[in-house]
């Protein structure tokens, strides 16, 4: 036997859902009865794990009358298992054992009560799962006997009741025999399958047994001598990736775990194809965009039946490019084309709204801030020619805002830009009219990712207006707006999340935009008959090949999660589809994997407003050097030039604590200063050196990240020399950086534009350059000396100086 044992042993032992029917082909010769757990195996349950049953067991009036929460079930089973291997020697219980740790005065009727409600509970989050359906038709076609053994507090009479609910008459019918450790007083790993081969008066050797544990399912039954192997629902990407979705859905909403269970719906979705999710973009598009964009394809789809319910037939139309890859995902659910795709960039919208002066005095309330003067000349349609001479009086200019505004409200050059605009909005309404043939009363479905809805709130009252038609949004994610007029919807709103979680999420939402864009430019205008011209602004073919890679995974996913849905005779509800797009964008954007950060490191992002400018998603290494000299509180401060779009990537990268800071930073809207970060500080004795006066003063160095610190000194003039004494404390020291800073603008946006190295104005005494960084103080008197060479331009600035001591000179108290 244990010959046998060691041969299968070299054979597969791990097994994915797609195997299971070829797998056991290679066993129908060798046994006779094949052995299924039941939960995980048999019987999967919706939610994220068997405890979370019980928060919605808290709202039912049984276990309200005897006081059960969810936690209280879980302690009283705790309890109810101490207990039994105290007085019996094994940790085995039933339901009724479980509630009476809980409490001893519970009545027999009460007991019923409890144990019919939990069940009850159980028919409605379980369902059956297909492949060990077909599992179970293919092993009776061969011959074989079919058991269940489980390792469960339900007796064999409950089970049976689960069973007979959850799986069709026929496979129902195939079983033969229900093994439950509570009735026979042993688990999987304590022997039940010694009572399951003496029970079946059979050897061991002719038993298969199939379950989704590696010890009791697989280790426990090798060990009594059956053939065994271990069902393994995914890889451990995708065990990372569902367990992160849980620790994001926790910072989202307060009710789950609380007043209602953590649904999962999508994990047997993703067992299905688990042999096949080898690949980033395949992992990406799959098991990460899938479930979002599946959820809004839902919602969609509820959108435009609550419109035909009230009478109306609504024209769906989706927002290039933004919208495109929710277009796919609409048509692979409906399996027909759901509407049309049109051309209506941000930069489009804000062309064709400006009808009257307070059009532009809106637009230029929110933009003149940014100094971006030729765009916003850009966006307000003036011809280059008019904009040279426009910026060169800026440049002229002691008060640019002032001046810029002056020069737009000349009556010549305010009518210029609403004459302009009348004729764009002209020409979109061409477009309009070609790609859905819009017509005077209709109705437009505008579906886009969101979050103000700026196309919407822009032409929705001028099209009103101009033809009678109804422009009504439908978003992935919606934020309040001051357009109350504007009907939208949302499928992330402000009905269920706070303002602080939307804009959690909204603020790095470029990674989804940039993973649902169409292989197309930005719209900038259209020609007279209605056809769209484009800006010049391209993305690298490399990103659009694993763009087109990770949208296609992530329509196979909306379309094979339908079938799911037919096939297993389930209903995801609109709040359970709701809580997975939330948690699923969440975990994408603070909690990405490895490989994902990896995948996606080269790509970019564009504005999509009418310039040329192109950012990164993000930049591991600027992230890590970011934080190591600015702290974690600063480090995502940067300007239009130095910026990236998804900062928790890079944090997520470094560490985990740092992801989870930021996303509690974002999601309570914390306030913090810098003070608050750390109590450690290094403190260092300083020198300001002019002529032979020296000042000696101490200053104090703040942690930044991983043993760094930062050192600010005061920049006083071109006359004075700074000196460090790093002997005073390291034998050892490492220097990352030293750099100067204009005053005003450390830890602001700005800071970047206004800091240059500082290390040329560097001289170390008594400390040698080990390379890399590395330096030996070689006495207690060693100093790093900042000495300018040169006039230091500008105002008023610091130095500062990242360092990591190595080794201490001495053991100082921390």
């Amino acid at each position: 036997m244990e010959s046998a044992i060691k041969a299968e042993t070299a054979q597969k032992t791990q097994i994915y859902a797609a195997d299971l029917i070829p797998e056991l082909k290679n066993y129908t010769h060798k046994v006779s009865i094949l052995s299924l757990d039941c939960f995980d195996t048999l019987l999967w349950r919706k939610t994220a794990a068997p405890t979370d049953v019980f928060y919605d067991l808290q709202q039912t009036p049984a276990f309200k009358k005897c006081g059960l929460t969810a936690v209280l079930r879980i302690q009283a089973e705790n309890k109810a298992r101490q207990l039994a291997k105290l007085l019996h020697g094994t940790s085995e219980v039933t339901l009724r054992d479980i509630y009476l740790a809980h409490s001893k005065t519970l009545s027999d009727e009460e007991l019923t009560e409890l144990t019919n409600t939990e069940l009850a509970a159980e028919k409605q989050a379980c369902f059956a799962f297909n492949p060990v359906l077909e599992l179970i038709r293919y092993a009776h076609s061969r011959g074989l006997k079919i058991i269940i053994v489980s390792d469960t507090y339900f007796t064999q009479v409950e089970l049976k009741s689960l069973l007979a609910h959850c799986l069709p008459a026929d496979v129902y019918q195939l079983i033969d025999t229900i093994f439950c450790s509570c009735e026979h007083g042993a688990s999987k790993s304590a022997g039940i399958f010694k009572k399951v081969t003496n029970q079946l008066a059979l050897p061991a050797s002719s038993i298969l047994h199939i379950g989704d544990h590696p010890i009791a399912d697989f280790s426990a039954a090798r060990a009594c001598e059956l053939h065994a192997l271990q069902l393994r629902h995914h890889d451990d990407e995708v065990q990372e990736l569902l367990r992160m979705q849980i620790l994001a859905a926790s910072f989202l909403d307060a009710s789950l775990r609380h007043q209602r269970s953590l649904q999962s719906p999508f994990r047997a979705v993703f067992a299905l194809k688990a042999n096949e999710l080898t690949t980033p973009a395949a992992l990406l598009g799959y098991t990460a965009i899938g479930p979002i964009l599946y959820a809004f394809a839902h919602f969609i789809r509820q959108q435009i039946t609550l419109l035909e319910v009230q009478g109306k037939s609504p024209k769906v139309v989706f927002l290039m490019r933004d919208a495109y890859l929710p277009f796919l995902a609409c048509n692979a659910l409906e399996n027909k084309n759901t509407g049309t795709c049109i051309r209506i960039s941000r930069f489009s919208a804000f062309a064709a709204s400006f009808k009257t002066r307070q059009d532009v005095d809106s637009y230029l309330a929110d933009k003149i801030k940014s100094q971006r003067f030729y765009d916003i000349c850009k966006q307000l349609l003036l011809p280059e020619s008019a904009i040279e001479k426009i910026l060169a009086q800026i440049e002229k200019s002691s008060d640019p805002n002032t001046t810029f505004s002056h020069i737009i409200y000349q009556e010549r050059t305010l009518n210029y830009i609403l004459n302009a605009s009348q004729q764009y909005r002209a020409r979109l309404k061409k477009h309009l009219e070609n790609t859905i043939g819009l017509n005077e009363g209709d109705t437009l479905l505008f579906v886009d990712l969101g979050y103000t809805g700026t196309a919407q709130i822009k032409l929705a009252p001028l099209f009103k207006e101009e033809m009678n038609v109804d422009i009504i949004g439908c978003y992935l994610l919606t934020l309040p707006t001051a357009a109350i007029q504007i009907k939208r919807y949302g499928l992330l709103d402000s009905d269920t999340y706070d303002h602080k979680t939307l804009t959690m999420l909204v603020n790095y939402i470029a990674l989804l935009e940039q993973l649902c864009t169409s292989n197309e430019h930005s719209v900038i205008d259209y020609d007279d008959a209605g056809q769209p011209i484009y800006s010049e602004v391209t993305i690298n073919q490399t990103q659009q090949g694993k763009l087109n890679a990770i949208q296609q995974a992530c329509v196979d996913f909306v379309s094979e999660a339908e079938q799911f849905s037919q096939q297993h005779a389930i209903t995801f509800n609109p709040t359970t589809l709701r809580d997975a797009a939330a948690m699923n964008l969440c975990r994408l954007l603070f909690l990405p994997t490895k490989n994902e950060i990896d995948y996606l490191a080269e790509f970019q992002f564009d504005f999509n407003l009418g310039t040329n400018e192109i950012i990164p998603i993000f930049d591991l290494q600027k992230g890590l050097t970011g934080i190591k000299r600015r702290g974690w509180l600063h480090s995502a401060k940067e300007n239009q030039s130095n910026m990236r779009t998804n900062y928790p990537a890079e944090w997520r990268a470094i560490s985990l604590e740092l992801a989870l800071t930021l996303m509690a930073h974002h999601r309570f809207g914390l306030e913090i200063s810098l003070n608050d970060l750390s109590h450690r500080r290094e403190q260092l004795k300083v020198f300001a050196i002019h002529g032979n006066d020296i000042s000696p003063l101490t200053l104090e160095a703040q942690p930044t990240h991983d043993g760094y610190f930062s050192l600010l000194l005061p920049v006083v003039g071109n006359s004075y020399d700074l000196a460090i004494q790093f002997g005073a404390h390291y034998q050892w020291v490492e220097l990352e950086s030293a750099e100067l800073i204009q005053l005003n603008a450390l830890h602001t946006k700005e800071e970047a534009n206004h800091t240059q190295a500082a290390d040329m104005h560097l001289l170390v005494d008594q400390m040698t350059d080990k390379g890399g960084g590395l330096f030996e103080c070689l006495s207690t008197e060693s100093l790093l000396m900042f000495s300018p060479k040169v006039v230091i331009p500008g105002d008023k600035h610091v130095l500062r100086i990242i360092f990591r001591p190595i080794v201490m000179r001495q053991a100082r108290a921390s």
